[in-house]
Formats: structure tokens, sequence, C-alpha cells
């Protein structure tokens, strides 16, 4: 027997393990499911739980929600006072950075990074509608962006 037909027939058992457990699991949401039926002749306001998630999710942000930074602050606005008041082609992250002033959090916040990205989404709507245009890269990849004069 070659190297892949013994892959083919490990392969082949772990397929009908898989299927054992999916029966046996199917079984026991039978049984559970019986046992709430018979719990709540007992407790009439007994509630059976929903199944809990099997991992939890770890926060996206240490520091808070951008929500919270967000909050009363129209981004689109903003971005366009920001690259008026500049008065020549700046990058994204330096937009950012003016947010992040803007709001009261310091230079090093850890959600820095993630406001970046808001601020990169307001820039390409805005390039959309023919508000900003790119002005050329800085380091061959950073965009620089500007008021479209047209």
């Amino acid at each position: 027997m070659g190297i892949a037909d013994e892959l083919k027939t490990k392969r082949a058992e772990i397929g009908e393990r898989i299927e054992a457990i999916r029966k046996e699991i199917a079984e026991m949401e039978r049984q559970q499911a019986a046992l709430d039926a018979v719990i709540a002749i007992y407790e009439p306001d007994y509630a059976a739980s929903a199944p809990r998630n099997r991992r939890a999710r770890r926060k996206a942000n240490p520091n808070g929600t951008l929500a919270e930074v967000f909050n009363g602050i129209d981004r689109r606005s903003f971005v366009l006072r920001t690259l008026r008041e500049a008065g020549r082609p700046i990058t994204t992250s330096d937009c950012a950075v003016a947010l992040a002033k803007e709001v009261g959090l310091p230079s090093d916040d850890a959600r820095l990074g993630q406001i970046g990205n808001k601020v990169s989404q307001v820039l390409d709507q805005l390039a959309k509608a023919n508000r900003v245009r790119r002005a050329g890269k800085v380091d061959g990849h950073r965009h620089l962006w500007e008021i479209n004069q047209a």
C-alpha cells in the first residue's frame, strides 16, 4: 500500500469519526430538548438558556471603541477642513494624527492605526465624490491627498 492510499484510508476514518460525532451531537440535543420540556412542567417560568458561543471574541482595541473617538464628529467635514488648513497635500496618517489631536488623544494611542483606517475610508469616499484627489505618493506607497480644485 502506497503513501497516498494510507492517507486516503486515514481521511476516510476521520470522515467516519466526524459523522459519528455529528450523530452523537444530534442525539444529545434531542435529550437536552426533552429535559427542557420536563423541567418546564415543574417550573413554568423556566426558559432554556441559549447555547453560549464557543469562543469569546477579543476586544479589537484595548483602550475603548472608535465610536467613543468619533462621537459627535463629522469625519467628512473634518477631513476636508484638515486638507484645506494644511495648504499642501498630506498623508492619511497626517490626517489621522490631526483627528486624534482634535479629540484629545495622545499621539501614541493604540487606536491611531484604526483611526487611520477610518480616515482612509473617508478619503476614498471623498475621492469617489470628486471632493479630494490623490496628489502623488510619499515613500513610493503612501498617498498624498489634497482638495480637488476641479
